[in-house]
């Protein structure tokens, strides 16, 4: 068996974080052939198998954060441990010797619940049966079907005994204890329907129990108030509605939500930060932190090399402003080296090589692809390497060897219209040239007051290697070779 660990993708990398699984447990895989997607500390990645077998294990699960080194997979041959069973063989396994299909097995049945019989109890109680036979009902829905039944004030049941046809009687309303009530009646005539009974006509008002209690505590007369439920009874809704403005209550119209602004809107929330965004916090962080820095501004005159630009592009060459300054940069560093190097314990660390990390921004961040022996290469093949750099960040497919090796770094936010700024330093490098616009400005030549297009660049550096002085000198050297580009092209 062959173990697949996390491996170290990056020179920063400590952990990476699983994407996807390209293969599954039981799948054959060669070497060479990608079998997951993880995402480091600066982009997504590819991971190949590097041994042949068939997948044993996955000990990684996509979205979990494994440190390099750790085992996220086995592979191996079939019969190794942990090789899955296949279905076919476990069933063929159970079969050998009867040449019959396995018989099911046994599946336990449920117990049997018993289930309430409401349709019992229902229809026993038309029957007239004992109401001992069914279940006694809950205690709240006794309560509510004594409330349905027990007779609202103002309804007074019929008297028990017959009254005589055609005369008026008194009848007492209740027959407890007490001061006895009387309401007045009229019996029906003979052939005649009896009378109907109406709130009116007792000179009660039709509200419930609930009602009545409410109107009590506010002192409210019911008599005054209009009933707006059936038959004109009187609502809680039409009390409280005649307690805070008078009258029934009238129905409140839905209310309507305002529509959301159109476009962007603001939601405040905790996003957990991408592995990029995580790596740059923490780069910028430990740079911030430990090395002391400085920074000096300068002005280019950029005429001759936007012409320079324009006849290379008219030409079917296409270089931008950026690769210019690349390539100035190369020369200049050249010149002093003490800006392409590092400060390490032991003493200031050269390069033997210029290799310029550029700047690319992405929306998780910024990817730093490295331009290696730019003090080598011409400017068209600057060009093309930058260009072809920048495509990988943008899709996520640069390599460790194309973001690893840097000694010098360009970050360039003219294209945003920005004039100036300062940049911060990589950890492993010395310094680092920001670089604006190039705008049409005024300026002086001759006596004569022109205009002309002008480009600020600073340069941040760390205090350790070098001091203003190396550093102006190293802006005075590249602004020599960019206000004179030929030596560009040499």
């Amino acid at each position: 068996m062959n173990d697949i660990v996390m491996p170290k993708l990056s020179d920063t990398m400590t952990e990476g974080r699983l994407v996807s699984w390209k293969k599954r447990v039981g799948d054959e895989v060669r070497r060479g052939e990608v079998i997951a997607e993880v995402e480091t500390d600066k982009a997504n990645m590819e991971l190949e198998a590097y041994a042949p077998g068939v997948i044993l294990e996955l000990k990684a699960q996509p979205g979990d954060l494994v440190q390099v080194g750790t085992v996220i997979a086995v592979v191996g041959k079939p019969e190794e441990k942990g090789a899955p069973a296949p279905q076919a063989q476990a069933s063929g396994k159970e079969t050998q010797g009867t040449g019959q299909a396995p018989e099911p097995e046994p599946v336990a049945e449920p117990e049997q619940v018993p289930e309430p019989e409401p349709e019992k109890e229902r229809v026993t109680q038309e029957k007239g049966d004992e109401p001992s036979q069914a279940a006694p009902p809950p205690a709240e829905a006794k309560e509510a079907k004594e409330a349905d039944l027990f007779p609202m004030e103002g309804e007074k049941q019929a008297p028990a005994a017959p009254p005589v046809p055609g005369t008026d009687q008194e009848q007492p309303e209740k027959a407890a204890a007490g001061p006895t009530e009387y309401i007045h009646t009229r019996a029906p005539a003979p052939g005649k329907e009896a009378p109907e009974f109406t709130p009116s006509a007792a000179g009660r008002e039709r509200a419930a129990p609930v009602v009545r209690r409410r109107a009590r505590e506010l002192g409210m007369d019911l008599a005054q108030v209009r009933g707006s439920g059936p038959d004109g009874r009187i609502l809680l809704q039409d009390l409280e509605g005649a307690a805070g403005g008078g009258g029934a209550a009238a129905p409140t119209p839905p209310r309507k939500e305002p529509a959301p602004p159109a476009g962007p809107r603001l939601v405040e929330e905790v996003r957990t930060m991408s592995r990029l965004r995580a790596a740059v916090a923490k780069t910028v962080a430990e740079s911030w932190e430990h090395i002391p820095h400085f920074s000096v501004t300068m002005d280019i005159l950029m005429d001759e090399a936007e012409a320079i630009r324009r006849q290379l592009k008219q030409g079917g060459m296409r270089v931008t402003v950026n690769d210019v300054i690349v390539k100035g940069v190369a020369l200049a560093l050249v010149q002093y080296p003490q800006l392409n190097a590092r400060y390490t314990p032991d003493g200031i660390s050269y390069h033997g090589e210029v290799n310029v990390s550029v700047a690319v921004g992405v929306p998780e961040g910024v990817l730093m692809p490295v331009v290696h022996r730019c003090h080598a290469l011409t400017l068209l093949e600057i060009a093309q390497e930058s260009e072809r750099l920048v495509k990988l960040s943008r899709s996520g497919a640069l390599t460790e060897q194309e973001m690893s090796g840097g000694t010098f770094s360009v970050s360039n936010l003219g294209m945003f219209g920005v004039d100036c700024f300062s940049a911060i330093i990589h950890p492993s490098q010395a310094g680092v040239l920001a670089v604006g616009a190039v705008l049409d400005a005024p300026v002086v030549r001759s006596g004569v007051l022109t205009s002309a297009k002008v480009m600020k660049v600073t340069l941040s550096a760390d205090h350790r290697v070098t001091d203003g002085a190396y550093a102006a000198e190293f802006l005075k050297a590249l602004k020599e070779v960019l206000e004179n580009p030929v030596r560009l092209l040499i």
